[in-house]
């Protein structure tokens, strides 16, 4: 089982998108992504797309097979910053990948700072949460991996809500960080 994660905020609500997939998927879910590509796009990312396209990329994820997703969410109490809420978010992250026998997981690429940040966080959570095979994870940007794309995806709708979420609730759900 393969992970991918990518992150969104609205306010002070905090999303992290973890999307599941069996690796035997992968080629066929990343190929369905790549076709949505338009001419010169290297990749997709939904808060930049028009109406039309948002929904084509939601229906899209809908229907590949064995695909599945959570978002995390976190609402951020006043005087909690974003880097606390973001290593919050990576911890249960890394509990939804543990838990659910994830042994890749791919991360969007971020500048290195947030990077090396992100890196202690899962750290510490899977010295605490894992007694058996570590999951392998590693940061890489967007436009080389579509299935980043398809967490991007699910975090954008979960934070707009309405028809957006509705497109994709039978594979993934809202999970509230405390």
């Amino acid at each position: 089982m393969w992970a991918f994660s990518d992150e969104s905020e609205r306010a002070d609500r905090m999303l992290v998108g973890v999307v599941l997939i069996p690796t035997g998927a992968l080629d066929t879910a990343r190929s369905r992504l790549r076709g949505l590509l338009l001419p010169g796009q290297r990749r997709i990312h939904t808060s930049n797309e028009s109406s039309r396209r948002r929904r084509a990329l939601l229906d899209t994820l809908a229907r590949i097979e064995n695909l599945t997703g959570v978002v995390l969410a976190f609402r951020r109490p006043p005087g909690t910053d974003r880097v606390a809420g973001r290593r919050r978010l990576l911890t249960a992250a890394t509990e939804q990948v543990v838990h659910r026998g994830v042994t890749t997981w791919i991360l969007d690429d971020l500048p290195p700072s947030q990077r090396t940040r992100d890196r202690a966080s899962v750290e510490a959570a899977l010295r605490v949460l894992t007694t058996g095979p570590v999951p392998v994870y590693d940061h890489r940007r967007s436009h080389t991996e579509p299935l980043l794309w398809a967490a991007d995806a699910l975090c954008w709708a979960a934070g707009s809500g309405g028809d957006w979420w509705r497109r994709v609730t039978g594979l993934a759900e809202v999970q509230e960080v405390p």
